[in-house]
């Protein structure tokens, strides 16, 4: 398993993370939710990270990305992993059958 990263928008969470990933703060679980666009907005996909701490972040200033705006790229480090994906109706784009997998790497062996 590797670190999950991300890139988002600097905002006012950016000196929080920052502070967090110095310090080596553990979390116990975070969850990171992505939703489908659109006026509603259906959760197709759901990670839930246990045994976390954020390894890195680095600051980006290219203006020519995300509208101008300086983003960040967020790394988290964990030793459980589990992941639900919501199956999305091609009629309706509702919400359909959920598939889920995970792994615990403390433990090398399925987490679900």
């Amino acid at each position: 398993m590797s670190d999950l990263f991300f890139r988002k928008t600097v905002d006012k969470s950016t000196p929080k993370l920052h502070e967090a990933c110095c310090s080596g703060k553990h979390f116990k679980e975070v969850i990171i939710a992505v939703n489908r666009a659109g006026a509603e907005k259906v959760k197709y996909l759901e990670i839930t990270l246990e045994e976390v701490i954020i390894s890195s972040v680095n600051l980006n200033g290219n203006g020519s990305v995300e509208g101008g705006f300086p983003t960040e790229t967020i790394r988290l480090n964990y030793g459980r992993m589990k992941m639900t994906y919501t199956q999305q109706k091609r009629t309706d784009g509702q919400g359909g059958g959920q598939v889920v997998g995970g792994w615990d790497g403390i433990a090398n062996k399925v987490y679900a």
